[in-house]
């Protein structure tokens, strides 16, 4: 599993320390996850640009129009400013963002102008933004070989795709990105605010692998999903990001049997974060 930087919630003022995590998962070849509306963003971007730094591996959201003609001019406009914006000669991986239709039309209008762009090598690969409200839809594409993957919040609490398709796509060759894997860094936090059988069977599971806390165990969690090749965290903090790089590294991943319980367990409580 390999850790990806998050750029939402960046402050106005430039941060040192976090051009020094930007400038540290470029090196190590990390995927940088952003959007044209993260506010903040830009200046790492043009700094990186003009110290001759290449940004190749991004992952970045473009919203989808279901109006055909402004799907059209929206996928256009989106990309060019996109390019402008962050300066960069290509996107490494689109997040397709507002659910679109499954329908053969939709995606045959859809995969055409996405494919005038993968030709040119200006749009490389394709993910959805998944909810748990559009798994139905997207489930359909899970043998759709033009997309890559899905990108959705996966954490010990929730998941963001119902338990069916989380099952059909960790048994699928489909790559998964997932995002808020401490749920906002609150998962201490937040589990007194749940249903205290739920608290307790996760605490149980803990123990049992002899770990020390929910974030160590989240990790565990999602290294035990062959297929959860990426997990973006949104840290601005340089210390913080050093020790998620080796938490990843030496925690052990848990058992497909404990990972499916945790699974099962998020479907009965269907915990909510706000």
């Amino acid at each position: 599993m390999e850790l990806a930087i998050g750029t939402g919630g960046l402050k106005n003022k430039f941060s040192k320390e976090y051009w020094d995590i930007f400038t540290n998962a470029i090196d190590k070849g990390s995927f940088i996850h952003t959007a044209l509306n993260y506010e903040n963003v830009e200046q790492y971007f043009l700094k990186a640009h003009s110290e001759g730094i290449k940004i190749s591996k991004t992952i970045i959201k473009i919203e989808i129009n279901k109006n055909p003609l402004k799907k059209i001019l929206n996928i256009n406009s989106q990309v060019n400013t996109i390019l402008e914006k962050f300066k960069l000669d290509h996107i490494e991986t689109v997040q397709i963002c507002n659910n679109p239709s499954s329908n053969f039309l939709n995606q045959l209008f859809l995969k055409s102008i996405l494919e005038n762009y993968k030709k040119k090598g200006i749009l490389k690969n394709f993910i959805f933004d998944t909810f748990e409200s559009f798994s139905q839809n997207l489930h359909r594409s899970i043998d759709d070989s033009f997309y890559k993957g899905y990108i959705f919040t996966l954490n010990l609490l929730q998941k963001g795709v119902s338990k069916k398709f989380l099952e059909n796509l960790i048994k699928s060759n489909k790559k998964i990105i997932s995002i808020s894997p401490f749920a906002g860094g609150r998962l201490e936090k937040i589990f007194f605010n749940f249903d205290i059988n739920f608290k307790n069977q996760i605490d149980k599971i803990m123990k049992e692998n002899d770990f020390e806390d929910y974030n160590t165990l989240s990790i565990a969690f999602l290294k035990a999903i062959k297929n959860n090749e990426i997990c973006i965290f949104g840290t601005k903090n340089k210390n913080r990001y050093i020790d998620l790089h080796n938490l990843i590294k030496t925690t052990k991943a848990i058992t497909q049997e404990d990972v499916n319980r945790i699974i099962n367990l998020q479907d009965k409580y269907k915990t909510e974060i706000r």
